[in-house]
């Protein structure tokens, strides 16, 4: 079977060959028709002739007939109409302290808690006015301190110890003494009559807040290291420093402090002096001396003793350590 299937196709292929051979050669026997084109004959241009342009008349422009313009005819405005303008028709209510509440509460609350003299008066009574009806709202102090009333209401710059709702609790601005003493003028004599450094200072380098004040030891080494504020002021006044006053029960090493050489020689005498205390002789005032008759007797070693030696000292040498 398949050597019958390769004879058909090997015939097949050679009637193709066949076939092939017998179109190519019908192809080469049919005469081809000649097409011949002709040259187109090329023609050189010829060159334009050259014209001059004429030159353009020149035209003289005409000058514009000047017209004068016609003057407007000036027209008056017509007066605007005369509008009346009428009031609105209600009543201004007037504030009351509840509606400053409203809108100030924490001023409020600083008045009642805290207000001084202050809390006695209305909102209103300081406040005249309030925006928009008003430009003013802060009132001048002047308004109800006179100042012909007080020195202390001469006194520029209120504000810089004062604030309006709680005007006791001062705190001390650029101020200087004149108006610390203008409320207080006790201290002021006081230091005036009894000169000392601290009436040098400015009031508020000792009292940086209102009533209140620095401790002595803040700028004073103390006289002994057990020593407290309250001491301090038990002999001295901070206004009149120098003027010292005795206070009842003065340790005698609180003096020894300033008397050093005294001190030692009254703590190491076996008289009965150094059993005394410093205020039972210096009583009176600083640096005052007791005589000895103010507690001895005059005549204790007899009237002719005290005719030949009439000063006590010139035997009994020292008071602080006395002789035999």
């Amino acid at each position: 079977m398949e050597k019958k299937n390769y004879i058909i196709t090997l015939g097949f292929i050679i009637v193709l060959v066949f076939f092939g051979i017998w179109f190519l050669a019908i192809i080469q026997t049919t005469p081809s028709e000649e097409i011949h084109i002709k040259p187109v004959a090329k023609h050189k241009p010829e060159p334009a002739a050259k014209v001059e342009p004429e030159p353009a008349a020149k035209v003289e422009p005409e000058p514009a007939a000047k017209v004068e313009p016609e003057s407007a005819a000036k027209v008056e405005p017509e007066p605007a109409a005369k509008v009346e303008v009428k009031p609105a028709v209600f009543d201004i209510v007037p504030l009351e302290d509840q509606d400053c509440a409203k809108c100030h509460p924490y001023a409020v609350k600083d008045i009642n808690e805290r207000g001084g003299l202050h809390q006695s008066i209305g909102c209103s009574e300081c406040h005249l006015e309030h925006p928009p009806l008003g430009k003013d709202p802060i009132p001048t102090c002047e308004m109800c301190h006179d100042p012909g009333e007080a020195a202390h209401y001469n006194i520029k710059n209120c504000n810089a110890c004062h604030y309006p709702h709680y005007p006791t609790e001062m705190k001390f601005g650029e101020i200087n003494s004149a108006a610390c003493l203008s409320c207080h003028p006790d201290q002021g004599k006081e230091m005036e009559a009894k000169p000392s450094e601290h009436a040098g200072l400015n009031c508020t380098e000792c009292h940086m807040v209102h009533r209140e004040w620095a401790e002595c030891a803040d700028c004073h080494t103390p006289h002994a290291d057990e020593m407290t504020h309250a001491d301090c002021l038990a002999c001295h006044k901070p206004h009149s420093p120098k003027a010292v006053n005795y206070a009842e029960g003065i340790p005698n090493n609180y003096c020894a402090c300033c008397h050093e050489d005294v001190g030692t020689a009254l703590a190491s005498s076996k008289k009965a002096h150094s059993e005394m205390g410093c205020i039972e002789c210096h009583e009176s005032k600083h640096m005052a001396v007791t005589q000895c008759d103010g507690c001895h007797d005059a005549d204790l070693h007899g009237a002719s003793m005290h005719e030949r030696y009439p000063l006590c000292l010139d035997c009994h040498n020292n008071p602080h350590a006395l002789a035999e």
